[in-house]
């Protein structure tokens, strides 16, 4: 258990949360989509998993509240930009060099690894050992994925098994923080 002790915390925490939700429904859309799974149901149950997760990471934002807040360091804001910039960056460079090489099919299993390898530095500048699990379980699929699947079935899957990962983080992480907060009695009502 980490102790809460600031409202920093765990809105940080509903953020990260909010980001995996997203790109996990676009990692799970584009699967549906690559492996033609695209249909009302799939949208429906899609769209009803990221209602659930937003939902949550707002409470958890609302619950954030009972907390103090301190001054954010923009030291920290500066560094999450540049990781972000950099995974951007690769994800960019992969890409290309990926189309050049006539290696299209790899493309899902290099950015789920490059999304997975941003999350070590991200688990160190947040403090938070749960995104070096996330980043590891991450770059493990990418490798298993690349090397077990199908190559006509690799875009689908591969994308398939990220977005079950970040849904996954993000429920887990939520889970932690509200387990973590109930736990922690915020400050202010301690006097």
């Amino acid at each position: 258990m980490q102790r809460i002790e600031t409202a920093n915390q765990l809105s940080g925490r509903a953020t990260g949360a909010l980001f995996c939700a997203g790109f996990g429904a676009l990692w799970l859309g584009l699967s549906f989509y690559a492996l033609e799974w695209l249909g009302a149901t799939t949208v429906v149950a899609l769209l009803a998993g990221l209602a659930a997760l937003v939902a949550a990471a707002l409470q958890l934002m609302r619950l954030a509240r009972r907390w103090p807040r301190v001054p954010d360091d923009p030291a920290v804001g500066r560094a999450f930009a540049w990781i972000n910039a950099a995974e951007w960056i690769a994800v960019g460079v992969t890409a290309f060099t990926l189309a050049k090489l006539h290696l299209d099919a790899y493309l899902m299993c290099a950015i789920t690894a490059i999304v997975g390898l941003h999350m070590f530095p991200l688990g160190r500048l947040f403090h938070y050992p749960a995104h070096y699990r996330a980043g590891a379980i991450m770059v493990l699929w990418a490798a298993a994925s690349a090397l077990l699947v199908p190559v006509e079935h690799l875009q689908g899957v591969s994308a398939l098994g990220t977005g079950i990962l970040l849904w996954s983080a993000a429920a887990v992480n939520l889970a932690i923080a509200f387990r973590d907060a109930r736990r922690s009695a915020p400050v202010a009502s301690m006097a």
